[in-house]
């Protein structure tokens, strides 16, 4: 019987690592010529997955060699048809096993080199006038606070935009311009997700010192302009005519924004670590003044829309947006880098393919 072992087992270990020695160098050569172009794999920590394939090839071969061990001892069973089976079984595990590398290889996201694409950048600048006055922190929209709406709000916004500078100011009773519009928007979405209302100490809500600063923190181009409100209302201070009528004057898109629901909600005490109390030991309530929004958008010239959904519609404002800033593009070259994903993936399915039609040998056989 050590003919069978030698005819069977032998030539497929012989054959095995013949086809895993020309893989390894296939391999090897593309990766070599992919690195001069700088391959990186965006999830490395995936290919840690490929290191039990030693152990898996000494297994497979363990049970191919017992089943040859029962042939050894009953001659009479071995044939043509059997030796079939040894063809067919080590070929299915040897297209399951390139299935499974291709598949490791493409969830660890290979990218190389760069490419050149066009796109379109429109010009302009949006200046985000953020209240982070303490009744931002009621939570009356679906059980969550104003303010992480509000964030979340204008990180869908920035995703969206296409060449537009984006700025923050951040206001309660006082306020300040955090950024100046900028084209660096992960530092903006960055920002915002810090952003609490313990900034400020002195609370209050003065929306016309935010819009003052916002004006002035734009620059002197000739690019539509746009400043986006996010507020309450709450326990705003004294109106400036002026700051309204500089707004309207200078084409300044107002888009007012108030957040919060007409029923309102209790406002939470950080320092006690409760919910605020007056005078008279009733729960401060916070709603949002829609009275004041919207005067303060009619006099701007602006729009108004009010927040009190978790996810709301953005289609109205990025399409406003994007309609003030036409005529205002150019198109840009920029260079990304270059997806491998599609290769491995089309040679994975390849593969599996190949192995759920490997049975078909036996019939081609008969």
């Amino acid at each position: 019987m050590n003919r069978i072992k030698s005819h069977t087992f032998y030539k497929w270990l012989k054959l095995f690592l013949a086809i895993e020695l020309f893989t390894v160098a296939l391999i090897l050569t593309v990766y070599l010529y992919f690195e001069k172009n700088g391959i990186i794999f965006q999830n490395a920590d995936v290919l840690y997955a490929l290191l039990p394939l030693p152990v898996i090839y000494v297994l497979c071969f363990i049970r191919q060699k017992r089943k040859i061990d029962v042939f050894e001892n009953n001659p009479a069973l071995f044939s043509s048809s059997k030796e079939l089976y040894f063809t067919i079984f080590n070929l299915k595990f040897i297209f399951l096993k390139n299935t499974f590398m291709a598949v490791i290889i493409a969830l660890s996201n290979p990218v190389f080199g760069t490419r050149k694409v066009d796109v379109v950048s429109k010009d302009g600048e949006i200046m985000i006038c953020l209240d982070i006055s303490n009744s931002m922190n009621v939570k009356d929209i679906d059980n969550e606070s104003r303010l992480e709406v509000s964030k979340r709000l204008l990180n869908g916004i920035i995703n969206k935009v296409s060449g537009q500078k984006i700025g923050i100011c951040l206001f309660a009773a006082d306020g300040f311009v955090q950024i100046p519009p900028s084209q660096d928007y992960q530092s903006v979405k960055n920002l915002l997700s810090d952003v609490q209302t313990t900034f400020l100490s002195r609370q209050g809500t003065n929306v016309c010192n935010a819009l003052e600063l916002s004006m002035n923190a734009f620059t002197d181009s000739k690019i539509p302009k746009s400043i986006l409100l996010i507020t309450d209302g709450e326990n705003h201070m004294s109106e400036d005519k002026n700051v309204y009528n500089r707004i309207r004057k200078d084409g300044v898109l107002l888009y007012t924004m108030g957040i919060g629901s007409m029923e309102g909600g209790p406002v939470p005490d950080f320092a006690t670590k409760s919910l605020k109390m007056d005078n008279e030991g009733n729960l401060v309530i916070s709603k949002l003044n829609i009275e004041f929004t919207q005067s303060l958008t009619n006099q701007c010239g602006g729009k108004l829309v009010r927040i009190d959904s978790r996810y709301p519609d953005l289609s109205p404002l990025l399409t406003e947006i994007n309609l003030r800033s036409k005529g205002y593009y150019r198109n840009l070259k920029i260079e990304v880098r270059r997806s491998l994903v599609d290769y491995p993936v089309r040679i994975g399915f390849l593969f599996f393919l190949l192995f759920l039609f490997t049975p078909l040998l036996q019939l081609l056989k008969k």
